[in-house]
């Protein structure tokens, strides 16, 4: 495995993912909207094909991860990106690293607090006001859980 980190995304990273890994260019959390182009980023490649993917957004005192999306599950992808994104931090002197998910994403709140990191907040029905700006946010979850609030979670470094 290979991890490589980026000032922003190349159009031939942008157009691998958009033609093969049904991925979407834009988020939108309580945050701001982001065109995930645009943003630093770490990828992750197995054998030259691109298997994961962390944008982030830097801030005075911390840094934001924006996405976090791991094409192959379970293999431990996600949680070297996340390591990654923390070493970065670190050598930018950021005191923390924050990340904003939602409500019915039992995987993703699972994963980050076994990384240790900690809920900090909870805004309700951003993701209602999120849809406003990009109604294709689903309404219901995989899991049937509706998409309502945001959870924000942080790890100090």
């Amino acid at each position: 495995m290979e991890y490589k980190s980026y000032n922003k995304m190349s159009n031939n990273i942008l157009s691998i993912l958009l033609s093969e890994k049904n991925f979407d260019n834009k988020m939108v959390v309580s945050t701001g909207s982001y065109i995930l182009s645009e943003l630093p980023c770490i990828v992750a490649y197995k054998n030259n094909d691109i298997v994961g993917l962390l944008t982030y957004k830097v801030y005075d005192e911390y840094i934001e991860i924006i996405s976090l999306d791991s094409f192959v599950e379970n293999k431990g992808i996600g949680s070297h990106l996340l390591n990654y994104a923390e070493i970065i931090a670190s050598d930018m002197s950021k005191r923390s690293i924050s990340v904003i998910t939602t409500n019915e994403n039992i995987k993703a709140l699972y994963f980050y607090q076994k990384n240790k990191y900690r809920i900090t907040d909870v805004i309700f029905d951003a993701v209602t006001e999120a849809r406003k700006i990009k109604p294709s946010i689903p309404e219901m979850g995989e899991n049937g859980i509706e998409i309502r609030d945001e959870i924000v979670l942080k790890k100090c470094l």
